[in-house]
């Protein structure tokens, strides 16, 4: 009797739980946690502002949920204040279907007195919303039909 309660209770337990275990860090992995959400915001509110240029880009070799491929990007900053320009790199998903190429070019904020602390505005599914931004930063957007820079 002992044991039947143990499997009967134990294993649906146990699955549950891994359940619930991978749904958390499959979740980190992809998504944007909270710390991330803050520093992005912090770097667009308190940064300064740069174009950057996607120079290499290599996966890494982990894919979570078949289609969100990690990749260790390389990336040429030039700041818009006239700033000299600097190399940086950040491990980065994207989805299969929406893959950046290299000399791709996205809006970028990053802190002056710490050049390793960066964010990117990659555009994921281009978006004809995207382009007063992309005008800002004075970056043709594939969408922009008329830019007027």
């Amino acid at each position: 009797m002992g044991w039947e309660l143990v499997f009967v209770i134990g294993i649906p337990l146990l699955t549950f739980g891994f359940i619930f275990l991978m749904r958390r860090v499959g979740k980190n992995m992809v998504g944007t946690s909270k710390a991330d959400a803050a520093e992005i915001q912090r770097l667009q509110t308190l940064g300064r502002r740069a174009r950057a240029t996607l120079t290499s880009i290599t996966p890494t070799g982990l894919t979570v949920n078949n289609f969100n491929v990690q990749c260790n990007v390389a990336f040429w900053l030039t700041p818009l204040d006239g700033s000299p320009p600097f190399e940086q790199h950040k491990k980065i998903f994207f989805l299969e279907t929406q893959f950046p190429r290299q000399g791709d070019t996205w809006p970028a904020w990053y802190d002056p007195g710490d050049l390793t602390k960066f964010a990117v505005g990659s555009p994921g599914k281009l978006d004809p919303a995207q382009i007063p931004l992309y005008r800002e930063f004075g970056i043709e957007h594939p969408l922009d039909t008329a830019p007027d820079y």
